[in-house]
């Protein structure tokens, strides 16, 4: 697996903030008799005639320069790996794009984190492999990208990473030969009893004060069942948990996903 792929996506996230909550939490107790520092000051999207997939920016703030901040994100910089860059750069996927099979989210949906994550997860997961096809799904997921803002690395790069977690490692997306034999014994895939929430490490983060130059960015834990029903076939129960990382789209206003990450079944 890809270097940058392990630690450039929600795994690094998820690592540095345990791995600073201590320190964190020393730096609130030294620090809590400063001064108070100015407000964030908001950048909105900019606007014009043309079309939003050519000038839609993702909403992004500037976070006090507290010493909370300068920890977790010194934390960040001196744990990035970003040996594998060139190869995630020269990865190949399809362009992003909403079709028939894999519809745009919802608006109503897009403006909530919570209900974006449990739309992505079943627009994600339930699928009709005899009337889908792989290249469309990873169309669909580079639609709802979302930088990563976490760490510094080209916009060609950032577009990736989302497919890139999908089908990378132990990942929840079939091989294009696993899809085709899917297709063809008429597998259907479908989620139910999805759980989520967020993830300890992101909430004591923010409580300790830290923030995200992405105000929409949140890191989900994910758990459901998924069933597989295929044809003349007992079907397949299995239950799954990922980690799901949220931020401000790429391509269009609202929710996006950076990426997906801890794939289990069990």
């Amino acid at each position: 697996m890809r270097s940058v792929c392990g630690s450039a996506r929600t795994k690094l996230l998820i690592a540095v903030l345990v791995a600073v909550v201590v320190v964190v939490s020393l730096v609130v107790l030294l620090s809590s008799s400063a001064s108070l520092t100015k407000r964030a000051t908001v950048r909105t999207p900019s606007a014009n005639t043309e079309s939003t997939a050519i000038t839609y920016h993702p909403l992004r703030i500037t976070p006090p320069q507290t010493a909370v901040e300068r920890t977790v994100n010194q934390a960040m910089h001196q744990s990035s790996n970003l040996d594998g860059l060139p190869a995630l750069e020269a990865a190949k996927f399809p362009l992003p794009a909403a079709g028939v099979a894999f519809p745009p989210i919802d608006e109503a949906d897009s403006s909530s984190p919570a209900m974006y994550a449990m739309a992505f997860t079943q627009e994600l997961l339930d699928i009709d492999f005899a009337t889908s096809t792989r290249r469309e799904l990873l169309a669909w997921t580079s639609y709802n990208n979302a930088p990563n803002t976490m760490i510094e690395i080209p916009a060609t790069a950032q577009a990736k990473m989302l497919p890139d977690s999908l089908t990378t490692g132990a990942t929840l997306l079939p091989t294009l030969t696993q899809w085709t034999t899917n297709a063809a014994a008429r597998t259907l895939w479908r989620v139910s009893a999805l759980v989520i929430s967020v993830n300890p490490a992101w909430t004591q983060a923010l409580s300790a004060g830290w923030e995200s130059v992405d105000p929409r960015m949140v890191i989900y834990d994910v758990s459901g069942t998924l069933t597989a029903t295929t044809p003349g076939r007992q079907p397949v129960v299995a239950s799954i948990s990922f980690a799901l990382t949220l931020g401000g789209a790429s391509w269009h206003p609202g929710y996006g996903a950076v990426a997906v990450d801890y794939w289990t079944v069990n």
